[in-house]
């Protein structure tokens, strides 16, 4: 999902942008930032990981874990780690 608006964004020239764009993932609109907040999203792009109870388990820029061998490592645990407890509760 990404998640667009702010004070600088407009809800016309974002859909046309998406549209441009053949956007096929979730979009949320956000005029007023309140995810912005509530994720503490610092910078674009901001990836979001929520486990199977709802909680966020991983938050970043996946494109900074390119060539960073320990984060992406650390990374990758994270994700089984909540895969296998997913599995285990049959999710």
């Amino acid at each position: 999902m990404e998640v667009s608006g702010g004070r600088y964004a407009d809800f016309e020239s974002s859909r046309d942008r998406l549209a441009k764009w053949k956007t096929r993932h979730p979009v949320l609109w956000d005029k007023d930032n309140k995810n912005v907040r509530a994720f503490e999203i610092s910078g674009w792009p901001s990836a979001y990981l929520i486990g199977a109870d709802g909680k966020v388990f991983w938050q970043g820029n996946p494109g900074r874990l390119r060539g960073r061998v320990d984060d992406e490592r650390a990374f990758r645990t994270a994700l089984e780690a909540e895969l296998e407890k997913a599995r285990r509760a049959g999710k």
